[in-house]
């Protein structure tokens, strides 16, 4: 069951010790994924080969075989990564290529689904739209998605300058639901194909707002306690590696950008 955000409230840290949070946050995250996918002989994954994905990919092998997914265009950053990750995981990987797709015509369509034409938004959901189109053509009812990750373990850039870290993430955590989640879900809705969020279920989302946001961004490292929870089960180079966004590490950000200056050059 997701987190109930607005009715999220701050909570006393988790006083115990290092040790203690990692055990704690590896159980609450593999409840959370054995729930989701309790009864389902093969799982796809929304997978960029960062270490958001990479975890959710290696909870997940212990109660089903997962299929990874990764859109991006052939050169980009995230079909790279993905290649490595998957092969160091040991998992099947299905690779979306862009190169050949007529992203005007998805563009426009996710921008009808969603009911806004904000940049950031669309950005997102584009490559979330190619994804879950390639989902339905296979029959799956379901996926699983690392939605919610970086927010809540400070893996946006922002955290790292911001001066009030506890009130930012905490602010961005109850606010999750308006800022991503209704667009994700609008796309979903669309294909009928549902989002199993295991950072967002309530009983993850409760345990790390009581980790105190030193050990989420600790001696400049983001996601410090989530890499440091998984070191053990992920090969190195996944838990070290630094992972761009979504938008930008298939090349949809750029793809789009320029799509959109030509348009509204054609436009003129």
């Amino acid at each position: 069951m997701l987190a109930d955000f607005e009715k999220l409230k701050k909570t006393e840290k988790f006083l115990g010790d290092e040790e203690a949070i990692k055990k704690e946050l590896y159980d609450s995250l593999g409840n959370a994924v054995a729930e989701l996918v309790s009864g389902s002989e093969e799982i796809p994954i929304a997978f960029s080969g960062g270490i958001d994905s990479s975890i959710i990919a290696h909870l997940a092998s212990k109660y089903a075989k997962p299929v990874l997914f990764c859109v991006g265009f052939e050169n980009s950053h995230d079909v790279g990564l993905s290649q490595k990750s998957a092969k160091a995981l040991g998992l099947n990987l299905e690779i979306i290529y862009l190169d050949n797709l007529d992203l005007k015509k998805y563009l426009h369509k996710t921008v009808e689904i969603l009911g806004t034409e904000d940049k950031l938004i669309t950005d997102l959901n584009v490559p979330l739209f190619i994804i879950l189109k390639e989902l339905k053509k296979q029959k799956y009812k379901n996926f699983l998605f690392g939605q919610g990750a970086d927010t809540l373990f400070g893996g946006f850039a922002k955290y790292v300058y911001t001066k009030s870290l506890e009130d930012d993430m905490f602010g961005d955590i109850k606010n999750i639901h308006i800022t991503n989640l209704q667009y994700n879900f609008k796309v979903c809705d669309y294909f009928g194909v549902k989002p199993l969020l295991p950072f967002l279920e309530k009983e993850v989302v409760e345990l790390v707002i009581k980790i105190s946001p030193e050990l989420k961004i600790k001696n400049n490292v983001q996601k410090y306690i989530l890499r440091e929870t998984f070191r053990k089960y992920l090969p190195k180079e996944i838990v070290e590696q630094n992972k761009k966004s979504f938008q930008y590490g298939s090349g949809v950000h750029k793809a789009l950008k320029k799509l959109k200056v030509q348009t509204q050059t054609c436009t003129e």
